[in-house]
């Protein structure tokens, strides 16, 4: 389990309903913007599957769980949860992950468990 300082990594999947595409693209890069303003946030981005027509994913990396539960709790939450519902498919996936190390490419130094 993350301790409160422990880095985390969102990735969320959501597939957009083809007649609102646009829409929902729109409501993604405001999405983008106002998490970027949060304390805490060190990336956050939506992108464009190239395998599922319509899906997009999201990538958000949170310096700590304090900021994401600060997130969790931000007004920008609230307005893209109630208005992403109209937008979308099915119920989007969302998975939160806990960091334990971080390197550059291709060093796995950091996670060797010789």
């Amino acid at each position: 389990m993350p301790s409160e300082s422990s880095m985390l990594i969102v990735v969320g999947r959501v597939a957009a309903l083809a007649e609102r595409r646009e829409e929902l693209i729109e409501l993604l890069r405001w999405m983008q913007r106002e998490s970027r303003r949060e304390p805490g946030c060190l990336d956050y981005g939506f992108f464009e599957s190239v395998e599922v027509e319509n899906e997009f994913i999201a990538v958000e990396e949170w310096e700590s769980v304090g900021a994401l539960r600060t997130h969790f709790g931000a007004p920008s939450v609230a307005g893209f949860a109630a208005r992403i519902g109209d937008l979308v498919a099915g119920v989007p996936e969302v998975r939160i992950h806990g960091v334990g190390a971080t390197s550059d490419f291709p060093d796995l130094t950091p996670f060797d468990q010789d």
